[in-house]
């Protein structure tokens, strides 16, 4: 890599090209702390939508002949819709060039990690934080005037008041928990009810606590309260970052999820295939393209996204009484 000469967008190209097995993809980068805890769908270039059967009885005594049955089943539908969302970089590549010598030098062999593919790399892992916070508080918007990332997709949080303004999620329908807004005092108990409210055939699965990330802090401070350890003198107790809700035997996985209002009360309890994201191809999540652009570097990339919850029955679905964002009435 000569310094003395301007950044060459075919050196990128072609670079990020035969090092592909070293970029990383937008969805495993920052944004990874929330989507490993849904369900991806590729191939997506529009809209996906989730058909669901479920059966009343069925069975009932032979008396010697079949009996004309009614309506035994319903069927549900929800639509995951993915709308673009894109990548651009323009700046200055002598600064790009300085971040590479202060922070690769030593840390990577360059020779199999050239400087183009660390930059491409750079850039996704910002696009990848972006995403992130977007995942529960975008909200599309049609209009050419709204054109950041939260205006691109619907998150989950959308979806969810939604469907509670809706009526798809209410105290009648089975899937709400009133638990009020959760105390250092009350937080694990509260989370447990919610768990004992679901069938007894969702509580011998596996299961996922999706819980604001300051809450999740609050819940540690609650099992510490409950159960302190026992130390030796002067050795502090580690009462952080409990992986799994106590009382559920390991089957409830705690997700502290970013980008939830700190102050917000909201639990959302279900399994991991219920949460769903939607691209394209995954290879879209992680192309970046260099094209010219006078003294400056100048990179693009486009994918599609979306977010939705397959089913919101009680029997695999509940969330407490209260809003992701409070300030939600």
């Amino acid at each position: 890599m000569n310094l003395n000469d301007p950044i060459d967008i075919t050196a990128v190209n072609t670079a990020v090209k035969a090092h592909s097995k070293d970029i990383i993809s937008v969805e495993h980068q920052g944004a990874d702390a929330m989507l490993r805890h849904m369900t991806p769908l590729t191939g997506i270039t529009d809209s996906y939508t989730f058909t669901e059967a479920y059966f009343k009885s069925v069975s009932s005594k032979y008396t010697g002949e079949f009996k004309k049955q009614g309506n035994i089943g319903s069927f549900g539908k929800r639509t995951l819709t993915v709308h673009p969302c894109v990548i651009e970089v323009l700046d200055e590549p002598e600064r790009y060039r300085r971040t590479y010598i202060t922070e690769v030098r030593g840390a990577m062999e360059i020779a199999k990690h050239p400087f183009e593919v660390w930059l491409v790399n750079h850039i996704l892992q910002q696009a990848s934080e972006d995403l992130l916070p977007a995942i529960w508080n975008a909200k599309y918007d049609a209009s050419d005037e709204k054109t950041a990332l939260a205006d691109s997709f619907d998150g989950l949080g959308t979806i969810i008041k939604a469907a509670k303004t809706d009526g798809e999620i209410a105290e009648g329908k089975g899937n709400v928990v009133s638990t009020g807004k959760f105390t250092r005092a009350d937080i694990g108990t509260q989370l447990l009810s919610m768990w004992r409210h679901m069938p007894e055939r969702f509580r011998m699965m596996k299961s996922k606590m999706y819980i604001p990330f300051a809450m999740g802090d609050l819940y540690d401070d609650w099992f510490a309260d409950e159960h302190p350890n026992v130390h030796s003198p002067k050795q502090s107790p580690d009462e952080t970052g409990q992986q799994f809700l106590y009382g559920t035997n390991g089957k409830v996985e705690l997700v502290r999820c970013s980008g939830m209002p700190e102050d917000s009360s909201f639990a959302m309890l279900t399994l991991q295939q219920n949460v769903a994201y939607g691209m394209d191809k995954p290879s879209d999540m992680r192309t970046l393209k260099a094209v010219p652009a006078d003294y400056k570097f100048k990179a693009l990339g486009k994918y599609v996204f979306g977010t939705q919850i397959a089913t919101l029955r009680s029997e695999l679905f509940c969330t407490n009484d209260q809003n992701v964002n409070p300030l939600d009435v």
